[in-house]
């Protein structure tokens, strides 16, 4: 079929298939190591990967994950994550240790920082168990034993050896080789994601009592706000809110990816264990009892801790809102004395107004008495009276229709201007 493929088609198909495990013998070594890699890790990686591998007789590399393998019955794993990039060599026991050197070399060599590193031993008979388990100085005391899915038996104390790596012991079982595969592959998943499960434990640990101070300086602080009388001291309380509200905003950026990725991986190792169908040993302790002794409180913690960010952001929040009422309060309180104090200015000027106007009532009527007196004086002076009075009786009412005219006119221009601003 061959109509228009979706642009991620490819990509979907890529990602169903990242995660398949080889085949695994009932008799063979794997070594499996989990690694953070950052972004300048991703190149020295990519030269590993192709410039600096050791022999293999068949390669087959994707953008996300690699494989090959070399005679004699040496495979290798390489599968890149968000942010951790999973190794695995599997040797058959068949295979020197001469030839087992250059490669376990070049994978010690990778870039990145080494989260969980394991070396399985799959033993087809029990009998050799306890060989093994002296051999490799395993701890009796917190030795886990629990059989799993296709009838395997696990042996394990999950802790560290002096060359680095944890120890797992695997009855093959009689399953298939990729049956074995796929089991131990569930197997180790669980051990990865617990890991990377608990990298958001230590975040909280680290950064659990500054969160604790900043907490009570809240508390102190919202104190302080309730028990002001005033409102002078509101700005410095709004500034001291404003520092808190960034130490939080820092905390929270710098945990936020860890703790949500602690919940995710937390999560999936959840159902990884539920996929092994765990079943106890008697006198031992079951893998189900080990993973969830530590794993769930641990992701409960961290998901107390983002919870506890949050309801610290939300009081924060209500706090300032307390101030900002406080000081919107106040502000409306001062526009309401300003409000009367222009009330009082304006009754004010209402007042000077009317008597300044009954002042030009009075120098008005003062004016227009002495106007009326300059031609009646005239009028009475005519024909043959005093010719200054005559003069200035005849001049009166042109200069009065005159100033008239240039006032009204005056004021036309002046309300045409005030029309124009206006528009």
């Amino acid at each position: 079929m061959r109509t228009k493929d979706h642009p991620l088609r490819q990509w979907a198909v890529d990602e169903i298939h990242l995660r398949r495990f080889v085949p695994v013998p009932s008799r063979c070594e794997i070594y499996q190591a989990v690694l953070l890699v950052d972004t300048d890790g991703r190149e020295e990686e990519s030269a590993l990967l192709t410039e600096r591998r050791p022999k293999f007789d068949e390669w087959r590399q994707a953008r996300r994950n690699a494989s090959g393998n070399a005679e004699p019955g040496i495979f290798f794993l390489w599968e890149r994550h968000t942010e951790a990039t999973t190794l695995t060599l599997i040797f058959q026991n068949e295979c020197p240790q001469e030839d087992r050197a250059p490669y376990i070399a070049w994978m010690e060599q990778w870039a990145g920082q080494v989260v969980r590193a394991t070396r399985i031993f799959v033993v087809p008979d029990r009998d050799a168990i306890g060989d093994l388990l002296t051999r490799h100085d395993v701890d009796m005391g917190d030795l886990v034993c629990s059989d799993i899915s296709g009838g395997l038996r696990i042996w394990s104390d999950f802790g560290l050896r002096p060359d680095g790596y944890g120890r797992l012991i695997v009855d093959a079982a009689d399953v298939s080789d990729g049956e074995r595969g796929r089991i131990i592959q569930r197997v180790q998943e669980l051990g990865n994601y617990r890991n990377m499960a608990l990298l958001g434990l230590s975040e909280v640990q680290k950064y659990g009592p500054q969160v604790d101070a900043l907490e009570q300086n809240l508390s102190e602080h919202a104190a302080r706000v309730s028990q002001a009388e005033d409102g002078e001291q509101d700005d410095a309380f709004l500034q001291e809110l404003i520092e808190i509200s960034s130490r939080l905003e820092v905390i929270r950026s710098l945990t936020s990816f860890r703790l949500s990725a602690t919940a995710a991986y937390a999560e999936i190792a959840a159902d990884r264990l539920a996929a092994l169908d765990v079943r106890s040993v008697a006198n031992h302790q079951s893998l189900d009892e080990f993973t969830e002794r530590r794993l769930v409180p641990a992701a409960r913690t961290c998901s107390v801790f983002t919870d506890r960010l949050a309801r610290i952001a939300e009081r924060i929040s209500r706090v300032m809102h307390t101030l900002d009422v406080r000081v919107d309060t106040r502000i409306k309180e001062q526009n309401l004395t300003l409000t009367k104090r222009m009330e009082r200015s304006i009754q004010l000027q209402f007042r000077l107004q009317s008597l300044v106007e009954g002042l030009s009532v009075i120098a008005a009527a003062y004016y227009l008495v002495g106007l009326i007196a300059f031609i009646v004086k005239g009028a009475a002076a005519w024909p043959a009276g005093s010719q200054t009075e005559i003069v200035i009786a005849a001049v009166t009412l042109p200069v009065i229709a005159l100033i008239y005219a240039f006032v009204h006119r005056t004021r036309g221009t002046v309300l045409k201007q005030s029309d124009l601003e206006s528009d």
